[in-house]
């Protein structure tokens, strides 16, 4: 039989259908947006976020700021700018101050450090009405409420606080001197920016008075202790002294004791010896057969 062949047909792809250039711009739109949004979010960042122990203080664009704190998270920050508040407690170092005692003494050196921290609902009043006076820290980007303002406070309120003590009694009374600065300090805040600030703690760590002024305390000190020293000394002379007498005292009864027995002795050698005590009040029988009163401490027959 003769071979049949059958023929294969093969199908080729329709053609893909072109793009037109309309879409093909829409698409280069749709894809040059998105990378400009990645850019924005990646340069400038229109999030902030608020961490515990911060409250955020929103400036709009045209400068003002909002009453109201922006508290923990994250907040958008299109159409505003939001600055970091520590609401934390904050340290405030003051050193190398020279105030005067009552007595106009310079002390030779006085350093102390203030603990405060400000109402967190208040932080935004004190942004804009202390401005000039916030502190900021470069590292951490975050701003440090009146912090300026506290430390020139504290400075005028430990001068005044000083000069109440004379200076050879001041250094002996760094808790009564602490406790002056903390109580008018807080008074002077309240006095302007009533419950806002919070002064919890002043601790001094160095007071110097004047260096003549040191050389009379060691001198009063000294004096003290030799003082000290001499009343004690007197007091074991005392003490001596009265261990002496009665000792004396003690030896002269027994010598005498001794002396009157020594006198019996002799007198009982002479003959009957009859002792009366010198407080009998009896009567004494004699070998004679007579009774006698006694008329005196003893008698002898």
């Amino acid at each position: 039989m003769p071979t049949i062949l059958q023929e294969k047909t093969v199908k080729t792809p329709a053609p893909k259908p072109a793009v037109s250039p309309a879409k093909a711009g829409k698409a280069l739109l749709l894809g040059t947006i998105a990378l400009i949004a990645v850019l924005l979010l990646i340069f400038i960042r229109p999030f902030a976020r608020i961490d515990t122990g911060q409250v955020g203080v929103v400036r709009t664009f045209n400068g003002k700021i909002n009453d109201e704190p922006a508290n923990v998270g994250w907040h958008t920050t299109f159409t505003s700018r939001i600055d970091k508040y520590t609401v934390k407690e904050i340290p405030v170092q003051l050193q190398d101050l020279r105030p005067t005692t009552k007595e106009n003494i310079s002390l030779r050196d006085l350093d102390f450090e203030i603990q405060y921290s400000v109402n967190p609902m208040k932080v935004p009043m004190i942004a804009a009405k202390y401005s000039n006076m916030n502190g900021y820290e470069q590292n951490s980007k975050i701003y440090i409420p009146a912090y300026m303002l506290v430390e020139k406070q504290a400075k005028s309120v430990s001068a005044d606080a000083v000069s109440r003590f004379e200076a050879l009694a001041i250094n002996s009374k760094r808790n009564e001197l602490e406790n002056i600065i903390r109580t008018n300090l807080q008074k002077d805040l309240d006095a302007n920016d009533p419950d806002t600030f919070i002064v919890s703690r002043v601790t001094i760590s160095n007071l110097l008075p004047d260096e003549k002024i040191q050389e009379s305390i060691r001198m009063i000190a000294d004096s003290e202790n030799r003082k000290q020293v001499a009343i004690n000394k007197l007091e074991i002379a005392k003490t001596e002294a009265e261990e002496n007498r009665v000792r004396s005292q003690s030896l002269d009864d027994k010598i005498l004791a001794e002396k009157t027995l020594e006198a019996l002795i002799r007198m009982g050698e002479k003959g009957n010896v009859v002792v009366v005590p010198l407080d009998f009040k009896g009567t004494i029988m004699t070998g004679t057969g007579g009774a006698h009163a006694p008329n005196s401490p003893a008698r002898s027959q």
